[in-house]
């Protein structure tokens, strides 16, 4: 009970930080360079101190599964907070670099709206799938049932496909674009130390059935 009252007053604490300071930065309000950056720095922080917190207790000691480092939500939200980490650095402690002009059309909230609104049907589609065939969702679980159903027809990894397409909007909507550009790290992550691993996993626990299923179903799109 003390270790889920901690994590809720974790993220909490982190989602007010982020907000306080991305309700200053959209604003047109003034304020002194050194006070923005420690507002960035206090809602960095605060989520990686969730992340590592929640990767501790909760991640178990995998046996008969894909063998992944970690929760991949937890992959995206380091990330995105990396991301954050190192542009509030750049913005207004380093300022090394300016990003290319280029970018800017990322800047949308309704872009980023869209993204993450497309991230959210298809972990709805994706878990509603996975209900239907008995299975749980969670990667650090073994898997009795191939599914090929529903999304899976047409995307091998619709979940992880959400969630770099929920990062990359909300670095949209945030008008953050370190956070956009981090989604290249998610995606590699992902695809290296999480999709591979299962990919192996999978070959091995349903053999030619999976294996049929590869050939006929992208990995990404």
């Amino acid at each position: 009970m003390l270790k889920k009252f901690n994590a809720y007053l974790i993220l909490l604490s982190a989602i007010f930080l982020y907000y306080d300071f991305f309700n200053w930065y959209l604003s047109d309000s003034q304020l002194q360079i050194e006070y923005a950056f420690l507002k960035g720095a206090l809602a960095f922080i605060s989520a990686l101190l969730f992340i590592t917190y929640i990767h501790i207790l909760y991640f178990p000691k995998l046996t008969n599964t894909p063998l992944i480092p970690t929760y991949p939500p937890l992959i995206m939200l380091f990330s995105l907070n990396i991301g954050f980490g190192i542009g509030i650095s750049n913005l207004y402690v380093f300022q090394i670099y300016s990003l290319p002009y280029f970018f800017n059309f990322l800047r949308s909230p309704e872009l980023g709206i869209g993204f993450m609104s497309i991230s959210i049907i298809l972990i709805y589609l994706s878990v509603d799938t996975f209900r239907k065939n008995n299975e749980d969702p969670n990667p650090t679980t073994a898997s009795h049932n191939l599914i090929t159903t529903g999304i899976f027809r047409y995307v091998r990894n619709p979940m992880y496909l959400s969630l770099v397409l929920f990062q990359f909007g909300v670095g949209s909507a945030l008008s953050f674009l370190h956070i956009n550009l981090m989604t290249l790290l998610t995606l590699l992550v992902l695809h290296f130390f999480v999709i591979l691993r299962e990919e192996k996993y999978l070959q091995r626990e349903f053999g030619l059935e999976y294996e049929t299923y590869l050939k006929n179903t992208r990995r990404w799109l």
